[in-house]
């Protein structure tokens, strides 16, 4: 067996473990990263279909925040264009909300009178400034002792299926709070390219500086002695490599991290936490191609769909999506229950269906080119917001990074690239770069 020595190596190449590689580099840590699939990005990358770009999980990036910051440290560059302002259907017509108070605008168009409105926005005021709601009852309870208005609940599911992947009878209410208060970036943006042409642009600098980004090349193991990682054994085409590291980042999800380093190293107390706290969070998404925009905004959320909350337009920003002529859409929701059995058959009828309520000529001018349910080990997120796990494992250097370890509060990539800031932080304190010994 061959055998290299790094001191960290990065197991996955989604926003989590590119983030991770791209500070750790920065830092002057020898850093290897190491990806099954032929191309980075994990749930953030593009495949190509019709010729149409076509991506693997999300479509907007958040601005100025922790992915910036990760981009910036390795000299990348952010190449996104920025999205207007979201919009957000009710009954038919659209609204733009105004940059401060856009929630007390967006709970004023849903209630009854400015009584509701008054009633819902001071138990808001008070869960931001006072005391946030217990994690005991969900956000639809919450509002319930203040609401019964199926507007003004159906509200805040759109604001929770679009961000959390999960409803608003599901997500503890105290996370909602915890959410709004979390920073925030500077908008979000599409990367013109695509979101591969992106991620790749951020692998190229960690190689730039040293790091080393390795596609096709299969994790079989994380080496773990005496408590402590030491390492990981790949298989890069016919090669089985012995990666000798001071430290390892997974980005695979907590799940498979426990697989690959084998649950008998681990306390049995991360294992119980793992198996009753780790819910993976589903998401549905519809690719669909038209011969004219379906929709005349970038991002488009909706309050009383049955299974849709959020259209994004892609080639209203960026044409490069799409063919000469050709415009892309993507409709996403949540199902009725994250947890499974999911119906997918019904969930995609019901998804349809609000398609073709919402957008004149459905049938006519849409060509659905994807239908794609994100669960098992390619879902939403790896666990629903509010049921995350720490990034330490009980394994002594040893992190996971990614959407199953958010931090607080946080969502999206944002919460990838956040993740990886904590665990750097830790290495940093633990572990000095420098050549090992063979």
């Amino acid at each position: 067996m061959k055998r290299e020595n790094y001191d960290v190596v990065v197991i996955g190449s989604g926003m989590g473990g590119l983030s991770a590689a791209a500070l750790l580099t920065a830092n002057g840590y020898k850093t290897l990263v190491v990806e099954r699939l032929p191309r980075v990005g994990g749930r953030y990358s593009t495949i190509e279909h019709k010729g149409f770009k076509i991506t693997t999980g999300a479509i907007e990036v958040e601005m100025g925040g922790a992915v910036e910051r990760a981009f910036n440290a390795i000299g990348a560059k952010l190449d996104v264009r920025p999205v207007p302002p979201i919009r957000y259907r009710i009954d038919g017509k659209d609204h733009e909300l105004p940059p401060k108070g856009g929630l007390r605008a967006l709970v004023s168009l849903s209630c009854q009178d400015e009584g509701e409105a008054e009633r819902v926005m001071g138990a808001l005021k008070r869960g931001l400034t006072w005391q946030e709601p217990s994690d005991s009852i969900s956000l639809r309870e919450w509002l319930l002792q203040y609401t019964q208005n199926e507007r003004v609940l159906k509200t805040f599911w759109a604001l929770v299926s679009p961000t959390h992947f999960i409803n608003d009878d599901e997500l503890p209410a105290g996370k909602f709070f915890e959410y709004l208060k979390a920073p925030k970036g500077q908008g979000i943006g599409i990367a013109p390219q695509g979101n591969l042409a992106l991620m790749e642009s951020l692998a190229k600098a960690i190689e730039a500086k040293g790091g080393q980004v390795w596609t096709r090349c299969r994790a079989q193991q994380i080496v773990v002695d005496g408590g402590i990682a030491r390492g990981a054994i790949v298989q890069r085409g016919d090669d089985v490599i012995e990666v000798v590291a001071k430290a390892v980042v997974s980005n695979t999800g907590p799940q498979k991290t426990v697989a690959l380093a084998g649950s008998e190293n681990f306390d049995q107390g991360y294992l119980k936490q793992l198996r009753e706290t780790l819910r993976p969070a589903p998401f549905m998404a519809m690719h669909i191609a038209s011969d004219r925009p379906l929709v005349d905004c970038s991002s488009l959320i909706f309050v009383l769909g049955r299974r849709l909350s959020v259209m994004n337009c892609p080639t209203l920003l960026c044409p490069e999506h799409a063919p000469k002529g050709k415009h892309l859409l993507m409709a996403g929701g949540t199902p009725q229950s994250s947890l499974p059995p999911y119906d997918l058959k019904k969930d995609k009828e019901l998804m349809i269906q609000d398609l073709r309520d919402n957008i004149p000529g459905f049938d006519e001018h849409a060509e659905i080119l994807f239908a794609s349910y994100f669960r098992g080990e390619w879902p939403g997120y790896h666990s629903w917001p509010g049921y995350d796990l720490p990034q330490k494992t009980s394994i002594e250097n040893l992190y996971n990074v990614g959407d199953g370890v958010k931090p607080p509060g946080w969502i999206g990539l944002g919460a990838c690239a956040r993740s990886a800031e904590i665990a750097v932080e830790d290495i940093k304190l633990r572990v000095k770069p420098g050549k090992l010994l063979s």
